[in-house]
């Protein structure tokens, strides 16, 4: 089982990188022994964001699960205003760029079964409003999305 600190401690339980992202997520609770996923997955974070890190691991062509070193000065999560959708870049999820903002009013509880669900069903796309100037979407396309990040105010 998980041989972690506390959450509370807001110290990750272990160190997430999947493929070409180059964003370490640390998972709360689950351990490199505690990684007996379906597919898809919902997997709480807390860095370098609080929220869900929805994963498909058939989707990914490879990620590492590893235990954090306590000298490495593991940050904590920043805060978010709003809340966010991160999807797989190039570029590292960043407290300047974290994504796309959601609507307040956003139920990430069902946008995250929504999300699932695309990833279920090979070739479902879902459709995700976002909180820009004029009003924009974002189209996920579940039968190729590796994973997506929702993140809440905090």
């Amino acid at each position: 089982m998980s041989n972690h600190r506390a959450a509370s401690d807001l110290y990750p339980a272990s160190i997430l990188q999947i493929q070409d992202d180059p964003t370490p997520w640390g998972l709360r609770d689950t351990s490199p022994e505690d990684h007996h996923w379906r597919d898809p997955v919902a997997l709480e974070i807390i860095a370098p964001v609080v929220g869900t890190l929805v994963l498909s691991p058939a989707r990914v062509g490879s990620l590492s699960l590893v235990r954090p070193d306590e000298h490495d000065g593991w940050m904590p999560a920043f805060k978010l205003a709003f809340p966010h959708l991160y999807l797989p870049t190039a570029r590292n999820l960043t407290a300047a760029s974290p994504g796309y903002v959601l609507p307040s009013g956003t139920d990430l509880h069902e946008l995250q079964e929504k999300v699932m669900d695309a990833m279920r069903g090979a070739g479902r796309f879902l459709t995700v409003t976002i909180d820009v100037v004029g009003g924009g979407i974002v189209v996920l396309n579940g039968a190729q999305l590796p994973f997506a990040v929702l993140a809440p105010a905090s």
